[in-house]
């Protein structure tokens, strides 16, 4: 789950919490609050049997004139009240409304100091004048009654549509605080996890609160303002690549204006220059990216402007733009590359490297330049997406044409190099170099599967044409590698009978520093009768060390020392006659490479240089068009 839906849902969790907690408060509160409202309506049943046990036992319809002539009876009934009293109530005493308005005192069950008869109540509610009028049971509050008191049910006792008395319980304090903490264990607990819940809540937004600070300080930079490169992997993180347009520019010889000028204003430059560009992009809502000291990469969406008129309005004022250093004013070159990048593409890495490298093209040829990438970049794009190439291998649209190899004093064909293409998906005709998906599958075992195909059909090719050798491509990488030896062995082992017209081109990409572990790997390859041949030699690692300390059989001449032939040919020669003479003596094998027109060819007879290969004497074609 991505990072930032994972907030969002702590978040949502946490506040879900914390409303059931609340809820969960309200369903408790409501709780307790039924659990008195039962109370009071047990308190009226109970304020009911006590006025109809008075009615019963006062015989007359005048409860007042009764009870001033029979003294005894009302002695009874305030013991009978007396009796009626319970551990919820506090008082329970009977009241007549006289003809002044003034309530007295009829009966009083109070066990200490009662109320004498026809004493005078002085009620603090207007309810109880409700209750004379409306012959309806009121609730009155503590807080308007008397101390000690929780409430106060007053009830009338009717007769023929008439209040001829109020019945008066009063629910003692206590009792009221035992109902409030029946449930108190609970709420306690709910409030306790109220406090944890909004702790947790507060503890985890500032936590995100930090996180954001500390993430704006490292996809932010601090000196410009544009964003750093590792928001630029975020952002293809959530949208996809093939919805932008994309830029790369970058100030040519900007240390030049450190050296000059000084850091500080070297670092007020680059933060003008980027408020610059940001004049001309942000209203298209881009997005500038620093890669480095002095490049920035621009994301454009692609539903604002084409990306070839955006680009060339930024180029031109960013190179009209002058900056006002002390009392100098300096202007800046800058480097710019786009694309348009193409449907389904999936990798910003691709484009990234392919606009890197316009950019170093641009950069060769003088700088202060602006190079839009033309569709034949954007198929490069296409081709070196790991699914196409995967899709390609898994479809066996692989082929490997041959380039032929001449003897160069009789000029007939005497080995092929075998050279892996793969077949376009759209354009069963058109070819693709591995210039474009060699170094996205090496090391996968995708670069394993292309392997096995081409070693399939390279040995097929020999099993048609008996009569002809071939050459295949490994580097340091392949001998190193245990699947791929592995593959390779058992191939010789299984075609033994024709591995002998078999070369492996060890190409020079790296430096060998275990010549005992490469010998050993020599010695396998050459179980069956194949060859080992050294290319590139003359440059880079294929050094005279190799021919030292390593068995092989054939010296493959670099291009690059061909190639002098037409700037140095005389010092040129005495290089190439040195490695001649050495072939010689070791019995070597020796290759010219990269032998491009007549001219280099006459000169690889005149220094006797046995094999020749080049695009003069043959290009990379299907093996059946040199054996018709």
């Amino acid at each position: 789950m991505k990072q930032q839906y994972l907030n969002r849902f702590i978040f949502f969790v946490m506040a879900l919490l914390v409303v059931f907690a609340v809820y969960l408060q309200y369903m408790i509160t409501e709780s307790t609050n039924r659990l008195k409202n039962e109370e009071v309506k047990k308190s009226e049943q109970y304020a009911q049997k006590i006025a109809n046990y008075l009615q019963s036992k006062i015989p007359t319809d005048d409860i007042e004139a009764a009870l001033v002539k029979n003294p005894k009876l009302r002695q009874e009934l305030n013991v009978v009240l007396q009796i009626f009293l319970t551990k919820q109530y506090r008082y329970i005493f009977l009241l007549k409304k006289d003809t002044q308005g003034h309530y007295r005192f009829l009966l009083d069950g109070s066990k200490e100091d009662p109320e004498a008869f026809n004493a005078i109540f002085f009620p603090k509610s207007d309810l109880f004048e409700k209750v004379c009028k409306s012959h309806k049971m009121q609730i009155v509050k503590q807080h308007e009654g008397v101390k000690k008191i929780w409430l106060s049910l007053v009830y009338p006792v009717v007769k023929d549509n008439h209040t001829e008395a109020l019945l008066v319980l009063d629910l003692s304090e206590s009792y009221g605080k035992y109902l409030n903490t029946v449930n108190s264990p609970l709420m306690h607990v709910v409030e306790m996890m109220q406090i944890f819940l909004f702790g947790s809540l507060f503890l985890l937004a500032f936590i995100v609160y930090r996180y954001n600070k500390f993430r704006k300080s490292i996809l932010v930079d601090r000196l410009t303002g544009a964003y750093t490169k590792l928001y630029l992997e975020e952002f293809f993180n959530r949208h996809k690549v093939d919805r932008y347009d994309a830029v790369l520019l970058d100030i040519d010889e900007f240390k030049q204006i450190n050296t000059k000028y000084g850091y500080r204003s070297g670092d007020h430059i680059l933060k003008e220059f980027v408020e610059t560009i940001c004049d001309v992009v942000s209203p298209l809502k881009a997005k500038v990216i620093r890669t480095s000291g002095a490049e920035f990469f621009i994301v454009l969406p692609k539903d604002k402007i084409e990306i070839e008129t955006v680009s060339r309005k930024l180029f031109e004022t960013l190179k009209e733009k002058r900056y006002l250093i002390g009392n100098e004013v300096a202007s800046l070159s800058v480097s710019m590359s786009a694309i348009e990048i193409p449907d389904e593409t999936a990798s910003i890495q691709n484009i990234v490297r392919l606009l890197d490298e316009k950019l170093l093209e641009i950069k060769s040829k003088g700088k202060n330049s602006l190079g839009i990438l033309g569709l034949r970049h954007l198929n490069e794009i296409q081709y070196g997406n790991m699914d196409y190439i995967k899709e390609a291998l898994e479809e066996e649209r692989l082929l490997c044409l041959y380039q032929p190899i001449f003897h160069t004093e009789k000029k007939e064909i005497v080995k092929y190099e075998a050279l892996v293409r793969l077949i376009d998906k759209d354009d069963p005709e058109k070819l693709i170099s591995p210039y474009h998906f060699m170094k996205v599958i090496k090391g996968t075992s995708q670069y394993i599967k292309m392997s096995k195909l081409v070693l399939k059909e390279v040995f097929h090719t020999l099993q048609i044409y008996p009569d002809i050798e071939l050459s295949v491509n490994l580097d340091l990488d392949d001998l190193y590698n245990n699947d791929m030896m592995t593959l390779i062995r058992e191939n010789l082992y299984d075609h033994r009978e024709i591995a002998n017209r078999l070369t492996f081109e060890i190409l020079e990409e790296k430096e060998i520093y275990d010549y005992d572990k490469v010998s050993l790997i020599f010695q396998q390859l050459k179980a069956h009768g194949s060859k080992i041949a050294i290319d590139d030699f003359g440059s880079g690692y294929a050094n005279y060390s190799y021919l030292i300390q390593l068995d092989i059989d054939i010296l493959k001449i670099d291009g690059s020392l061909i190639r002098e032939l037409g700037t140095e040919p005389v010092r040129t020669k005495i290089v190439l006659a040195s490695i001649q003479e050495i072939a010689t003596t070791f019995n070597y094998e020796l290759v010219a490479e990269f032998v491009s027109s007549k001219e280099i060819y006459e000169a690889m007879r005149e220094l006797g240089i046995e094999y020749s290969q080049g695009f003069y004497l043959g290009e990379p074609k299907p093996i059946e068009e040199y054996r018709h």
